[in-house]
């Protein structure tokens, strides 16, 4: 084992679970932590220095990368610097970045930040983290060994907005397909904009069609055929389904069903023959999603210890940029009201443009 590595947190609200992750492993020193917010960087270090860490906590971004040089960041600032940040950590030096999802506000973006990191040999990773969750790697085991037939469809359900929440369900929904690439995508989307401004609607909650500062629509339907092989549909936001809870995901086969009810870990798992009742299924244990972030960064400082590229990890960048252009692909077919194909064009985001189909 080599020497230990050094880990920096920017974005102490996102964050806390990546401070976490760090403080408990054994290779990673935590040095430093940022946030323009001085009550969260005083309740993370506060955290910190009850694991038996003393990092240094700064509000510039900057200053941190050259005063601590730490060797991983973890990116969980809000959506539309993300990329901005992860290029700047590269710049700065740092042999790894882990960047919350979504990687970038558009397409533009998250080639550019995947680019600077291929080019520099900078392994990134995106925080898709239920790829690593238990109950999500007993289901691509199921499906691979046939236990619903022929996939058909995946449907997918979750509350908020396709950029930081269906951006879950897109790459959870690639993940149980077995990564494929995706043929075309059609997407409808509306949004309510009442008297909201990016600066009002700049937290986590939506605010008269904003969040995080940036445009967000209210509801989404999105339906994808993969490359050889099942249809995908998605409702989010005020299109979800009601009687669904967070992140629900059905995988519907010839000959049965598998579904996923939302991230809490009592009973979440069910399936049931064709026509038949749902029956209740306990994932082997694992943890589930608390214990996907830690692994994923076990994971990560494996790569770094091997030499390994971000593609030998399930957060990596390539199977992150394809599902991240799938969503922004979906939201231009709402905007244009056309169907979509890759490799898609359109490098902005969607809904800061007006929209085509509308006179």
């Amino acid at each position: 084992m080599g020497a230990q590595l050094t880990g920096a947190v920017v974005g102490l609200h996102m964050g806390r679970a990546h401070l976490r992750a760090m403080l408990d492993h054994p290779d990673i020193e935590l040095v430093a932590l940022c946030d323009l917010d001085p009550q969260a960087r005083a309740a993370a270090q506060a955290e910190a220095v009850a694991a038996g860490c003393q990092p240094g906590a700064f509000a510039d971004y900057a200053a941190m990368l050259i005063a601590a040089r730490p060797d991983i960041v973890a990116v969980a600032t809000p959506n539309r610097i993300h990329a901005a940040m992860t290029i700047q950590a590269v710049e700065a030096g740092v042999r790894a970045v882990c960047c919350e999802k979504p990687m970038a506000l558009d397409l533009g973006q998250a080639r550019r930040m995947v680019a600077v990191c291929r080019d520099a040999g900078v392994p990134l990773v995106v925080n898709h983290q239920r790829r690593l969750g238990s109950d999500f790697t007993w289901l691509r085991e199921q499906i691979a060994d046939g236990a619903v037939g022929e996939v058909e469809l995946i449907r997918g359900s979750c509350a908020g907005d396709m950029l930081s929440d269906g951006t879950h369900l897109i790459d959870s929904a690639l993940f149980l397909a077995g990564d494929p690439e995706w043929s075309w995508v059609f997407g409808g989307w509306h949004r309510d904009e009442c008297d909201g401004d990016a600066e009002r609607g700049g937290g986590f909650h939506a605010v008269g069609g904003w969040r995080f500062g940036h445009a967000v629509e209210t509801g989404m339907v999105t339906v994808c055929q993969l490359s050889a092989g099942p249809r995908v549909e998605l409702f989010t936001g005020d299109m979800r389904l009601f009687d669904r809870p967070y992140h629900d995901i059905e995988v519907i086969g010839s000959h049965g069903t598998l579904r996923r009810a939302g991230d809490e870990p009592a009973q979440n798992l069910f399936r049931r023959a064709a026509g038949g009742e749902w029956e209740a299924v306990s994932a082997p244990a694992g943890g589930g999603v608390s214990r996907a972030i830690p692994e994923s960064y076990h994971r990560l400082v494996a790569l770094l210890r091997d030499g390994r590229p971000d593609t030998d990890h399930p957060l990596g960048a390539s199977n992150a940029l394809r599902g991240f252009e799938l969503l922004m692909g979906a939201l231009e077919a709402g905007r244009t009201a056309s169907v979509v194909r890759p490799p898609v064009s359109q490098e902005r985001y969607p809904l800061a443009m007006e929209r085509q189909h509308e006179g």
